[in-house]
């Protein structure tokens, strides 16, 4: 009896282990993917330590090693876009099967609060989810885990940007791909991987922030403000918090007008350097991408000046992560919009200056302008069609080889003869133009005291001068938070923001957060 009984226990326990499932694909990789067309595509997982893997797509067969911990990675030959496949995952006498994966364009959407404003808060908005039928445009939403063990919120399912699923999308990379699905005909994959109020250190590594002297302040100041407060204090704040806000919560259920309590810094918030690089962007690297969509900015303009390079650092260490260092980088230059933090010092005007320069000088990225859509009292603003349009009108063309206008007029040189400055631009295109009278020009002579100008069309340039200023020196052009800027060329893009001159900024030498 015992030895039957021991018989059974045995066949039960190897029955067990026989159906534990080992072989596992990451969790991107799942029902209803995209997968990158004519790329090597990098697909990981995980199975029984030391165990061949083959991985089946197309026709194509690929093999692959566990290590001594399990993980397994592997490249799939370049895939000509079409779907659905079934993909086909083996090992040690386990499958995994997917049986709808697509094979097209995929964009990495990322950012803060803009990008991440979804498309049924937009602007037609609604509408647009009714309509939006097309089942070859698909998402995915990298769920927003804040720290090491929060609670999930969400999951890494692939869904189709359709009436039943699109709504929480970000408008601005819908509208995006909405574009290039229209253009390309080809399945077009978004990760979506944002979150509101984010600076750009909250996206880069702590590794990648020390290597630079101008960033290294940023992490620095930020530990030495957790050591010095102790990890014993800042859990006695994080739970008074957390009971505050549950008492916040309670009162707004209740019909009662309450104060949200501040959360206080630390490794819980998610605004930390460093932290979402680590608890949401890894998740998703290094899944083979053909570029990236960027909307960000806002919280980093107290230090524009900084973000000239800082910015230019996340783009390195994100084409290094996802392997592709010329990977196609467009974002979103800070829109119009009247801070009332900042008063009359144009600290958007700065930030705004340092996209310029990321544009200008960092290989295979773009900039869609968009003063027009801005709104004076909001930071932020509802009409997201034209963003996600103008993104894609970049990718159209410096991407995939359309020829047609991409940008805004973009200042090129200045002439200055007698009481006029006279003003050369590139991306003109059709011609310059102005709804009436051309505003948002400022002019300055040796004293270097800028006035408001006037500024007239004179074929293909721009004539500023100034009764107040006789010999003038420098032009500036939307240099302010909210800016009247008018002009733009006749196939509708805004001008970008600019100035002529190289006055000390008002951000200069401000390097990190005071917490």
């Amino acid at each position: 009896m015992k030895s039957r009984i021991l018989n059974v226990t045995i066949f039960l326990f190897l029955s067990l282990v026989a159906f534990s499932q080992n072989l596992k694909l990451g969790e991107l990789f799942n029902e209803g993917v995209v997968l990158q067309r004519n790329a090597k595509v990098e697909l990981w997982g995980t199975a029984a330590p030391s165990q061949q893997v083959s991985v089946e797509i197309q026709g194509k067969k690929h093999k692959t090693l566990s290590n001594e911990n399990g993980k397994w990675a592997l490249n799939l030959s370049p895939m000509k876009a079409g779907g659905p496949y079934s993909l086909t995952v083996a090992s040690n006498s386990e499958t995994v099967k997917l049986n709808e994966v697509y094979v097209g364009e995929v964009w990495i959407a990322g950012g803060q609060s803009n990008m991440a404003f979804q498309l049924e808060k937009s602007d037609g908005g609604k509408q647009e989810i009714v309509s939006a039928t097309n089942k070859n445009i698909r998402f995915v939403l990298v769920p927003a885990v804040v720290y090491e063990g929060d609670r999930t919120r969400g999951d890494m399912n692939w869904r189709t940007a359709t009436t039943e699923n699109v709504g929480p999308m970000s408008g601005v990379a819908y509208f995006f791909a909405k574009q290039l699905q229209k253009e390309l005909n080809v399945p077009i994959g978004i990760i979506c991987c944002y979150k509101g109020g984010t600076a750009a250190e909250v996206w880069m590594s702590r590794e990648t922030l020390l290597q630079h002297p101008d960033h290294a302040p940023i992490v620095t100041s930020y530990e030495n403000y957790l050591s010095g407060m102790g990890k014993e204090k800042y859990e006695q704040l994080y739970s008074e918090y957390e009971k505050g806000l549950k008492i916040y919560f309670d009162s707004v259920r209740a019909g009662h007008k309450a104060v949200r309590p501040v959360e206080p810094m630390g490794e819980k918030h998610y605004k930390r350097p460093y932290g979402l690089y680590n608890t949401m962007l890894k998740r998703i690297i290094p899944y083979t991408a053909k570029g990236v969509i960027w909307y960000q900015g806002e919280a980093n303009a107290p230090r524009a000046e900084q973000y000239q390079t800082l910015f230019p650092a996340l783009i390195s260490e994100w084409r290094a992560d996802f392997q592709n260092p010329k990977m196609p980088f467009l974002f979103v230059q800070l829109s119009n919009y009247d801070h009332p933090a900042y008063g009359t010092r144009p600290m958007w005007a700065e930030l705004r200056e340092a996209q310029l320069l990321t544009w200008q000088n960092v290989k295979n990225t773009g900039m869609a302008v968009t003063l027009d859509v801005g709104n004076k009292n909001d930071i932020h603003p509802t009409d997201k069609k034209p963003v996600g349009e103008r993104l894609a009108a970049i990718a159209l063309n410096q991407t995939y080889g359309y020829k047609f206008p991409f940008s805004g007029p973009l200042y090129k040189s200045l002439k200055l003869v007698d009481n006029k400055a006279i003003l050369n631009f590139d991306y003109i295109y059709g011609g310059l133009v102005a709804d009436g009278e051309i505003k948002g020009f400022s002019i300055c002579g040796a004293d270097k005291k800028f006035v408001p100008a006037k500024a007239e069309i004179v074929g293909n340039k721009i004539l500023v001068s100034s009764e107040a200023v006789n010999q003038p020196v420098a032009v500036r052009y939307g240099w302010s938070n909210w800016t009247e800027g008018s002009l733009r060329n006749k196939e509708g893009f805004p001008a970008t923001p600019f100035r002529t001159d190289n006055i000390e900024l008002l951000s200069h030498g401000v390097k990190t957060t005071n917490y």
